[in-house]
């Protein structure tokens, strides 16, 4: 009698690659009805300004900042998030396929706005300093850019690399009855100051238990203090800076907020 016996194992889950235009779709789901950033960015805006915003995505926060009688732009590297964007009207904003590190223009903007921590997905000093002196360029010489960072929470940071899991349901377009799961596994890597951050999206659909798909991809993102984002702003000409800790323009907390919002100016 033969004792041995082989050991089964769960099988391992398979995603499949996660294309920018499948990404495009989902991230117009996932955000279509966020707004509580729009208040933030309206309220240091003037009246009637001209304005730019770098990483506009789908167009959710330049569309609403149209509305308010703003003259705006939206600029994106992905063309199929620019498809994603609703066309309202003929005096919606104006958009544009561009790299927000090598940007061309003949005028300058009362106020540019890096949402939704867009700057954290250029990682690296050398690729933000660029980012920055091309605002610095086309911001106005009493204009303000505004934007939002990510800061590491306590609780990231002390996982020491271990992962922290999220997860939301949303339903799919009324077309394709079903749910998306999304799957966020996020880790902190203290030596790089970088944030890994694996995003994955399981499609059940109602009545097509063949069409279900588990889909991913990998981001990462800059993960630096408070300080050094100021150390990057004042280093790129950006010194009358003002922080915030919430889209009610509350006083950033140091070791609280992980949530940051800045108002910088260049003079």
């Amino acid at each position: 009698m033969n004792d041995s016996f082989q050991q089964h194992q769960e099988p391992e889950e398979v995603f499949l690659p996660l294309s920018s235009r499948q990404y495009a779709q989902f991230y117009c789901l996932e955000m279509k009805d966020f707004v509580q950033d729009i208040k933030f960015y309206q309220s240091h805006c003037e009246n009637n300004s001209r304005i730019l915003e770098l990483g506009c995505g789908t167009g959710r926060i330049s569309q609403a900042l149209s509305a308010f009688g703003h003259s705006v732009v939206g600029l994106d590297i992905s063309f199929p998030m620019l498809q994603q964007r609703s066309k309202k009207s003929s005096d919606s904003p104006s958009y544009l396929c561009m790299d927000m590190t090598e940007m061309a223009f003949t005028i300058q903007f009362d106020n540019i706005l890096i949402p939704y921590n867009t700057l954290n997905l250029l990682r690296k000093n050398s690729t933000i300093n660029r980012c920055l002196q091309q605002v610095k360029r086309y911001l106005k010489q009493r204009g303000s850019l505004l934007l939002q960072l990510h800061i590491p929470d306590r609780q990231l940071v002390e996982l020491n690399g271990g992962k922290l899991f999220q997860f939301q349901t949303f339903s799919l377009p009324e077309n394709t009855s079903g749910k998306l799961i999304k799957e966020t596994l996020r880790s902190y890597h203290s030596r790089k100051q970088e944030i890994r951050l694996e995003e994955r999206y399981r499609v059940r659909p109602d009545n097509d238990p063949g069409a279900k798909k588990d889909l991913s991809h990998i981001l990462h993102l800059a993960a630096f203090s408070v300080n050094n984002w100021v150390e990057l702003l004042e280093n790129n000409g950006f010194h009358k800076l003002t922080l915030f800790g919430d889209y009610d323009s509350r006083s950033f907390t140091a070791g609280h907020d992980s949530l940051l919002l800045i108002k910088a100016k260049i003079s």
